[in-house]
């Protein structure tokens, strides 16, 4: 069985957690006997796709040029598809061309689409080509809610399937502890875009100075990159210059992990989320977890003051309560932290793929009907997004002077 998965944004930096599912989500296939095919576009980033093939994955970066308009591209990739005729294509993130191919693809391959984010971005274009797709999947409770809702899915042609990690095991956990438990020092840890939009990044500055003020013993670790990242290490230099901070960059997945093992306290304040893959990751480690209380996502792993804390976004008082809390408190830090790790056992890599070889062998079964794809409109309406206004001529001469 051949699978191809299309995130045009892979080599656009920062990356996210839609990335890291895509490699762990390779790998594990790829070990299981598929062909995985990933599409993309050459970036400034190469990072992914070196990861990607690391696990034996084939990248492909040239079925299009720079001046290809979105439409083109969209048509140089289903002559592709279709010419490998893969079991199953996967729109994973793609702005436009992944989901223009759409209509172009024989029913011979199964269509899917995964919402990694609760945001407009996933859910506009499931609402215009849900007759196109034979399964839409979400990452969390709240986002399955919302394509059955506001995007026209069948719930029948919808899953749920949660992002699956590796969690650290008993011996590695009861290890780790040991080693936490011999310092008074609280560390904080942050995982992911360091970016203001979504993250919030530019709340450590209050809350680390509130922390100084009140006391607390503390280093904190920021991993990732971002736009704010300058500004962010900038700040926090300025104003509390006491304090001990360490950006480190982008990692790779084994370093995040080893990062992760030497924390205490992994904070989120984000205003809204798919599910974070640096959340289930931490509390893979035995890393407490304290986040921003939002629709999809947090809420749905984190059960306030059992396997961690949830704070009302920007409620910067309520964070360093808690942080405070866990600094005193070593019992309770470590309470939490176990059971932040007994709760991602259920997000396990395995029962990731499990689910998505389930949805396979569904969806590529002779008895599995493509009524809603055949009896679709065609020639099929290109979503609103992509609609130019202008003639192919006016919009391959505006391309090539915007290069």
């Amino acid at each position: 069985m051949q699978i191809v998965f299309v995130d045009t944004t892979l080599t656009t930096p920062p990356t996210g957690g839609g990335q890291t599912f895509l490699v762990s989500a390779a790998e594990a296939f790829a070990q299981r006997g598929f062909k995985v095919s990933v599409v993309t576009q050459k970036g400034a980033d190469d990072s992914i796709i070196e990861a990607l093939r690391k696990v034996h994955a084939e990248v492909i970066d040239n079925l299009w040029s720079v001046f290809d308009l979105p439409d083109t591209r969209a048509e140089k990739l289903a002559n592709w598809v279709n010419n490998q005729n893969p079991s199953v294509y996967i729109v994973s993130i793609s702005p436009d061309c992944g989901w223009l191919a759409l209509p172009l693809l024989t029913l011979k391959t199964a269509t899917v689409s995964i919402a990694h984010n609760d945001v407009a971005a996933f859910f506009a274009p499931v609402a215009h080509y849900h007759a196109l797709l034979d399964c839409a999947v979400a990452v969390s409770a709240e986002i399955h809610r919302k394509l059955i809702a506001d995007c026209g899915m069948p719930p029948e042609r919808t899953r749920q399937i949660p992002y699956g990690i590796d969690p650290f095991s008993e011996a590695e956990l009861s290890r780790r502890q040991k080693l936490r438990m011999s310092g008074g020092t609280l560390r904080i840890g942050y995982v992911g875009r360091i970016e203001q939009s979504q993250k919030r990044v530019m709340d450590f500055v209050p809350l680390v100075i509130e922390l100084a003020r009140r006391g607390v013993d503390f280093t904190i670790d920021f991993v990732g990159d971002g736009s704010e990242r300058l500004l962010l290490e900038e700040q926090l230099r300025q104003q509390a210059p006491m304090v001990s901070v360490k950006f480190w960059g982008w990692m790779s997945s084994s370093e995040v992990r080893s990062r992760l093992a030497e924390l205490d306290v992994f904070v989120l304040m984000s205003d809204f989320e798919g599910l974070p893959v640096a959340l289930l990751e931490s509390m893979g480690c035995g890393v407490a977890p304290v986040v921003s209380r939002i629709g999809s996502g947090n809420t749905e792993v984190v059960n306030d003051g059992e396997n961690g804390f949830i704070v009302d976004p920007g409620d910067i008082d309520s964070f360093a309560d808690r942080l405070q809390k866990l600094a005193s408190d070593p019992n309770l830090l470590q309470s939490l932290a176990t059971k932040a790790w007994e709760t991602s056992m259920d997000y396990s890599i395995e029962r990731m793929v499990e689910r998505y070889l389930d949805l396979f062998a569904e969806l590529t079964d002779l008895s599995f009907s493509r009524a809603h794809r055949r009896n679709a409109p065609h020639p099929y309406p290109v979503m609103e997004s992509c609609v130019s206004p202008f003639p192919k001529w006016v919009r391959k001469l505006k391309l090539r002077f915007s290069q």
